[in-house]
């Protein structure tokens, strides 16, 4: 038995190719099958089957187009919020053999009603489980988030105790391979390692060791989490199935004559305008009405402050940075990419151009300490971090907004008023900074280094 996993920069998603005497299956597929195609060819193996542990909310499944490309069946489980069309539908006890592998389907509902983990046993061995895909219900040192039904929010939280009782019953060697790392939106409390097992996770998981139904639940319903607006999206284009496969691309760049229709379409909001370059580039100089999300980000946050219905032109340094974000954006569903650009106008007092571009300004934590020694009421700082991180600790005189809410609570904060975007490192924050300007807000500054800068200081 061979595992391959496959990791979503961004989104943290983990998928898999499980592999034996010359089978395999893929679990929870990304929908640029290629990478699981040309990894079956390598291990010389035929992919006999896909299974998908639920319905995913943050990118759109593989599922249907590995299984339209190989002719191959999808496997999901039942009780979904609406008809998966293009797969069968599977419950507790069914069983799929590939090669020398049995698997063996568990109900396990509570993220999502259709959660299933996948249960292996390598028969040439042992029928004991080895193995167990677990999806979103359980994570390296968390489990799976509850809120996706409002209205069922007790009722769902304790299908996942109960879930987890019945993964209890597994052997503790099982080796655990669930469906996100570190830094996804489905869990705040991952530890940094993409496996573990099942005896590890009861010993040390903190929500496992809870064993009290109902203390679970008010574990469970104390919790904060974020609904990106796009989640509802890929819910739909999930129940449907998205049979068209995406590949890696390479980018155009835009011609010159498109380039310089650039600030009118802005100006009519016409396009959308991703600057992914990095922060102390953006920061120096970028395009008015530009929106920075670098990296990662471009997942975490993309579906928060992009829209379908315009297309997105990317602001980048080289073309793999820009073919990178692409992959992002269309695992997210976004497919009006027209093209990327380098060119930043540079400040030459012609006030026709400098009218375009723009930069952010940045203070450091010194400053910063002195405004607090004499606060002023037109200048306030803008906390955009996650509300578990302004628990732990909040600098006075700030307001909190979670970044991904800024487009939702814009009417909240003073256009007269100077922000001064805070979050961990900077980054986030320069992400809400270019966000507030591109919405009209001028008076909007960056704390450079942010958290980090502001115990340095303190430390020192």
């Amino acid at each position: 038995m061979r595992v391959v996993s496959f990791k979503a920069n961004g989104l943290a998603q983990l998928s898999y190719l499980v592999s034996s005497a010359g089978e395999a299956f893929v679990v929870d597929p990304q929908r640029d099958i290629d990478q699981y195609l040309r990894e079956a060819a390598n291990q010389n193996v035929s992919i006999r089957c896909v299974i998908e542990t639920h319905r995913n909310e943050d990118f759109i499944s593989g599922g249907a187009a590995l299984g339209e490309d190989l002719d191959i069946p999808v496997y999901h489980g039942i009780n979904a919020d609406a008809k998966i069309a293009y797969a069968q539908s599977v419950q507790t006890n069914d069983t799929v053999s590939v090669g020398d592998l049995l698997i063996t389907i568990m109900e396990t509902p509570g993220h999502t009603k259709d959660s299933i983990c996948v249960c292996v046993s390598d028969t040439a061995v042992s029928q004991e489980t080895v193995a167990v895909f677990t999806g979103d219900t359980l994570f390296v040192n968390e489990v799976g988030r509850t809120d996706f039904y409002p209205e069922e929010k007790e009722k769902v939280a304790g299908m996942l105790f109960d879930s987890l009782q019945a993964l209890s019953d597994l052997p503790d060697t099982t080796i655990v391979y669930p469906a996100h790392g570190a830094g996804s939106v489905c869990g705040s409390g991952m530890a940094a390692r993409e496996f573990t097992t099942l005896g590890y996770e009861k010993r040390h998981n903190p929500a496992w060791k809870i064993k009290d139904k109902q203390a679970f639940i008010e574990k469970k319903l104390k919790e904060t989490h974020y609904y990106a607006p796009y989640f509802e999206n890929m819910e739909k284009f999930n129940s449907v199935g998205q049979s068209k496969r995406i590949a890696p691309i390479s980018m155009p760049r835009l011609p010159q004559s498109e380039i310089a229709a650039l600030p009118e379409q802005v100006e009519k909001n016409e396009i959308q305008l991703l600057d992914i370059r990095n922060v102390d580039a953006f920061c120096a100089s970028y395009r008015n009405g530009s929106v920075f999300l670098p990296g990662g980000l471009v997942s975490a946050y993309g579906g928060w402050f992009l829209q379908y219905d315009k297309p997105v032109i990317i602001v980048s340094d080289t073309p793999a940075q820009t073919d990178d974000a692409a992959l992002q954006l269309q695992r997210m569903g976004y497919s009006w990419l027209p093209g990327y650009i380098t060119d930043i106008p540079v400040r030459t007092g012609d006030e026709q151009v400098d009218n375009h571009v723009d930069s952010i300004t940045l203070v450091d934590a010194q400053t910063v300490a002195q405004r607090l020694d004499n606060p002023s009421e037109d200048w306030q700082i803008l906390d955009v971090r996650k509300h578990e991180e302004v628990e732990q600790k909040m600098l006075p005189h700030s307001v909190h907004i979670y970044l991904g809410y800024l487009f939702s609570q814009l009417s909240d904060l003073d256009p007269n008023v100077r922000y001064t975007c805070f979050c961990g490192s900077g980054l986030r924050a320069t992400v809400a900074a270019s966000y507030l300007k591109s919405r009209g807000f001028s008076n909007v500054e960056v704390f450079s280094g942010s958290l980090a800068a502001w115990e340095a200081l303190h430390e020192s």
